[in-house]
Order: structure tokens, then sequence, then C-alpha cells
């Protein structure tokens, strides 16, 4: 093996490394080979993958991007054709910390498009209650890397100006929203969290930022994070980490995680991410927030900086499930210029959002739950879920599925291969301006050879195929999102207790699984536990079928206060 590893790093001649990051590099590449050894055979008993995936079928057939079509996915099977099974809409609402909001700044989407539509406030007012809140707290979370104040104002005057003329384009329209540093906007700097980019312009909008004109939201600022979005803490950044507002000492979360640290802390009701790997629903889960990642291809990635090209998506942030759903509502939609999007109606996920979940299957992934890195509060707090959806009129059922103790490693092993070939250029021309821990993590990925990528795709498509299986017995899949609740920072990227290089039942496999195959996943708020901090719950669904992974989200957070705790931050 230390032939082997000694080959690897030959890839590696030409980069700007230290001997002691070379050394670092070597020990995690012995890492890998062990994890390749595990995965060789798991592959080997896999049919090669073909490019065109059949669609899924199954017993109580899923919800395609609220149309029928079809396409190519990358990370997942085409939507299935034929109308799907809905459960009838259910009312929405104001949560109670909302109907007892005494500032602006407290209100949701929901909440505030009510009124900004009534013109009871105005966008203006509200914006600038968000700035001030944002102004107030950001020298202690440091989740902003742009702060968009004038930008805001003048897009909350024209949005009043349209509202007062009749104009009003939908529950976003006024209502202050912030993004990851990840997307480009036009004439507004846009780094990646990365020392490389820190005074880069671009000249367009990315897609999201697009639809979010379109929409008439009013942008407040750009959000930190890990560099390129190559980390789980947001502590990898270049402009310094991101500190959770439930105790500022703990970790955000990653690579979102001043997107969720914003949402929790009341600085805008609704914030976008990316994810690749677990980067919307670790922050979501570690912020007690909602955080939901739709289906592989249902949102744009045109203009976003690319992580791992066939996992990366977009998903967004919020304090009720309500609001994440009207924030998929306004950018959610075909776009050509994304080879991942797939053709779909106009989205009406919030119109159609029910708590009924009576009959619905749901599977718990039980050696999930309890592998021993589970914290005791974790899992007490999950298993008061799975008894409340039981008193719900849930059907729930112990699920298992073997394969997805293999997710964690192919999906690292696909992310590495897939990131480094991004960052080719800059590794070998500009390795001195990472975030170290970035740079080796993107130096090690040249080590990987095609062939071991072709590996890594066909335990991937396994994986693929008994999640497909399991599927046909139950229609939303149910684990604990993290293990522990947020970390300090002091202890670094290794804080979050990941196991990537393991066959194992850590929940690390959990987190990667449904970005690596581009399944609809939700995290939401389930409990407390050490030292005050949330817990959480993350929910699976079936390709496309994003509005009963919304219906079961939501019928937790209705009948549970886990939701309308916020943050002692002030």
């Amino acid at each position: 093996m230390a032939s082997t590893v000694t080959r690897r790093l030959a890839f590696l001649d030409g980069i700007d490394l230290a001997p002691s990051e070379i050394d670092a590099i070597a020990a995690e590449l012995a890492e890998y080979e062990q994890a390749l050894a595990a995965l060789e055979p798991f592959a080997a008993a896999a049919a090669w993958p073909v490019m065109q995936a059949q669609p899924y079928r199954a017993s109580r057939p899923p919800q395609p991007p609220n149309a029928g079509g079809s396409a190519t996915a990358a990370a997942g099977p085409a939507p299935a054709s034929g109308e799907a099974a809905r459960r009838e809409p259910g009312a929405g609402g104001e949560i109670a910390s909302e109907a007892e909001a005494t500032e602006l700044w407290q209100l949701g989407v929901a909440a505030l498009a009510r009124r900004l539509r009534a013109r009871e406030v105005s966008s203006l007012e509200v914006t600038d209650a968000v700035l001030a809140r944002l102004e107030r707290l950001e020298g202690r979370l440091n989740a902003f890397i742009t702060i968009m104040a004038e930008h805001a104002r003048d897009a909350a005057r024209q949005a009043d100006a349209e509202i007062a003329r009749g104009e009003y384009r939908g529950p976003l329209h006024g209502v202050p929203v912030t993004i990851k540093d990840m997307f480009n906007t036009a004439g507004v700097r846009t780094t990646g969290g990365s020392g490389i980019l820190a005074g880069w312009v671009p000249d367009e909008d990315a897609a999201l930022v697009e639809r979010l004109h379109a929409a008439g939201a009013v942008l407040v600022g750009k959000t930190n994070q890990d560099e390129f979005g190559h980390g789980g803490t947001s502590t990898l950044s270049y402009f310094g980490p991101v500190h959770n507002p439930w105790d500022l000492e703990r970790i955000a979360g990653g690579s979102s995680g001043g997107s969720a640290a914003a949402v929790a802390a009341g600085i805008g009701p609704l914030s976008y991410g990316t994810e690749t790997g677990s980067s919307v629903r670790r922050p979501a889960a570690y912020c007690g927030i909602v955080g939901y990642k739709p289906t592989f291809g249902i949102i744009s990635r045109y203009g976003s900086f690319r992580g791992a090209w066939s996992m990366d998506h977009v998903g967004d942030f919020a304090r009720s499930v309500e609001d994440a759903a009207l924030g998929l509502d306004a950018v959610a939609g075909y776009d050509p210029r994304d080879p991942a999007s797939v053709p779909q109606e106009p989205p009406a996920y919030a119109a159609r959002l029910s708590p009924d979940v009576r009959g619905l299957r749901i599977g718990v992934l039980r050696r999930f739950a309890d592998d021993p890195s589970v914290q005791p509060a974790v899992r007490a707090a999950f298993e008061a879920a799975v008894a409340q959806y039981r008193a719900l009129g849930a059907d729930v059922r112990d699920l298992d599925v073997p394969e997805i103790s293999y997710a964690a490693m192919t999906s690292m092993m696909n992310s590495a291969a897939e990131a480094s070939g991004n960052n080719r250029e800059w590794v070998y021309s500009r390795a001195g301006d990472y975030v170290p821990d970035v740079k080796r993590r993107l130096a090690m990925g040249m080590g990987i050879t095609a062939s071991e990528y072709l590996v890594v795709q066909r335990a991937r498509h396994r994986i693929q195929g008994a999640v497909r299986a399991a599927f046909d017995a139950v229609e939303i899949m149910l684990a604990p999102t993290t293990a522990r609740v947020a970390p300090p920072i002091a202890q670094g990227p290794r804080g979050n207790g990941d196991s990537t290089y393991a066959v194992s039942h850590n929940l690390s496999n959990l987190l990667r699984l449904a970005s690596m195959l581009g399944l609809p996943a939700c995290s939401l708020p389930s409990g407390v536990g050490e030292d005050g901090l949330p817990t959480a719950i993350q929910f699976f669904g079936v390709w496309y079928d994003d509005q009963t992974v919304l219906n079961a989200a939501a019928a937790f957070e209705q009948t549970t206060p886990w939701s309308r705790r916020r943050p002692p931050i002030d």
C-alpha cells in the first residue's frame, strides 16, 4: 500500500505544498486505499451503469416535478410519467412565535407576504429591520461575506412601488432574502469563500438570482461558507469561520453555514445555499431551522461554482416548512443552461402542502439511528419523532438497506475526483491561495485514477438500485440528521465525527446519500440536545416526489414545538 500511495503522490509534482502537507495528504491517501479495497468487491457485484437511467416506478407512483415529462439526471432516475397521487392541500398559517412577533425581522415568508400584499407594512420597513438586525449581530456571527445594504433598499423601494400599483409578483415580492456566496451576482463580488476570487465581480447573474429578481425578492447579502463549498463546518473560509447563533463557540455547519446562521438569527426569513454532500441539511440541523434540498435537477445550478458536478444541488433554509416550500416555488423550473435541469410545470409545493400523513409508509433506518456515534439526546429525540408519526397515523416500519453503509466512502471519492478536476488549473498555479485544508483535499483528489473513478460510479449505481428497491416498500425514509449537536469550532473540520472512509452505520452515510443519489431531502428541528442545542431529523423521498417529503416535514412541525425555538442571541 505504501508504494501505491507513493505513486499517487507523484501527481502532486508542481503543486506548492509544504513537507507537512505532503505527509497529511499521504495519510489521507492511505485511508483512501483502505476504502478502495472495501469498495471494489462491493462495486463488482453491480452491473455497469448506463447513461440513460430507466424511469422509477413504485407501487404508489411518485409525484414528478409538478409535471410529466422525462429527462436524464446523472444523480438519479428520470421522472416517472403520469399524474401522481396527491394528498389534499392543507391550510397554512403562522407559527405561534410569528403570531406573537413584535419585530418585523421575526416574521417568516408567509406572514410577510400577507402583510406586504395588504400593504400593512412596506418592504423598505422590513428590509431596514433585517439590515439593523444584521448590523447588530454580524460582528459575532461572521455569517456574511458581502452586505448589499443600498442595493437591498433600492430593491425594496421598487417592490413597494410595484405592489402599490397592483403589480404583485408573488409571496417573495418585497421579502428580504440572502444567498450563499456561491452564486454569481452581476456587479456584486462573488468569492466562493476563497481568497482567489476575493475581488471578483461577475457581469451576469446566476439562474437562481435571475429567478429571485423575477419574484421581486430583496437581496440583502451573500453569506459566508467553506471555500468553494469544500467542507462541513464553515470554518474553512478565507473570510474566517461562521459562528452558530445558539452558541458562538460552536460551528454553524457547512458548507452553507452562513445561510443557516443568518436565518436562525433572524437576518432574513429565507436563504439559499448549495449541497454536494450535506451542505444544506447539516447546517440546518446545527442551527435549528428547516433545510430543504430538492430532487437533483429541480433548481438550476447555472452561474454557481462547481463542487462536484454530478452531485451539486441548490437548496433553501427557512424557519418553517411552508416558508421553505415558498422559497422552492420561486426558483424551481427548467433551465436549458444546466444539463441536469428537468422539464417541469410551474411549481406549487406550498399550495399543495398537507400535514396529513395517515397511511404514509415511513421506513426507519434503524441501524443508523442506533449507531454508537449518535448522542443519547439525539437518539431520544429521534425515537420521540418516530412515536409522533405513529400517533399521527403513519405506517412506520423498520427498514434495512445494507448498501447504504457504503454511501459515505462512495460519495467522498466521487466528490474528491470531480472537485479536483474542477479546480485543476488553480491547484497547480495558485495552491498557496487556497485555505490549507481545502488545498490538501483538492491535491489528494489529483491522485485518483480514471479507472478508480469508474469503480466509484459502479458502487454508486449499486447503492442507487438498492435504494430504488427500498422505495417499493416505503415512501419516506426517516433518520436523525446528525449524530451530534453542533460541535465546538475549536475541534475543527473533524468535529462533525464523520466516518467517510469506512463501511459503517455512521450517519455520514445518510448525510451524503441524498446528494449522491439526487433524492429530495429535508432536515427539521426535532428536540433539545446537549447544552440546549437543537437536534434534528431528516427525511428522504422518492426522486421527484418532493411534495411528500415536504408534507411529512409539515406534519411533524405542526404537531411539535421544536421549529418554534429560537437561539438566544440578541
